[in-house]
């Protein structure tokens, strides 16, 4: 039986698991987060396909300009807990857009430059939320 309210939980924890393996700078937990085949479209366009092609793609920005940053994906740690858009497909199957930051170990705040948009195509895979697909646009600042 499909209880919506506990896999909206299931997949909220894996939000803050992703936010987590990238606030700690854990490139490969960052990437487990995925699965083998996931495609991921990052900021700038950069296409990178399959969970090892993740984990290659972020080890130099973790080790290099994003180190020490943090991601906050599902709300932060000051912010409740929030999607932008939910919905399931299927029960095995969701989409989850959510507004995601990125702020600089140096910063006390995130650059409004830094805030973007992001598409996940999220999977169970037995008992465990994965994400399959992930397209990240940044958002496009007011003038």
């Amino acid at each position: 039986m499909f209880d919506e309210s506990a896999e909206r939980q299931a997949i909220l924890d894996l939000g803050r698991a992703l936010e987590d393996a990238w606030n700690r700078g854990d490139v490969a937990g960052f990437a487990s987060l995925f699965t083998d085949d996931a495609d991921f479209i990052a900021w700038n366009g950069q296409y990178g396909q399959g969970r090892q092609a993740i984990e290659d793609g972020h080890r130099p920005l973790f080790d290099g300009p994003l180190a020490g940053s943090r991601i906050a994906l599902v709300g932060g740690d000051s912010e409740p807990a929030h999607f932008e858009s939910l919905r399931f497909i299927r029960p095995d199957v969701a989409i989850m857009v959510t507004s995601g930051a990125v702020t600089l170990a140096e910063q006390k705040a995130t650059d409004p430059d830094h805030e973007s948009i992001q598409t996940f195509v999220l999977i169970k895979d037995g008992d465990r939320w994965r994400a399959t697909g992930f397209h990240n646009t940044r958002r496009q600042l007011q003038s």
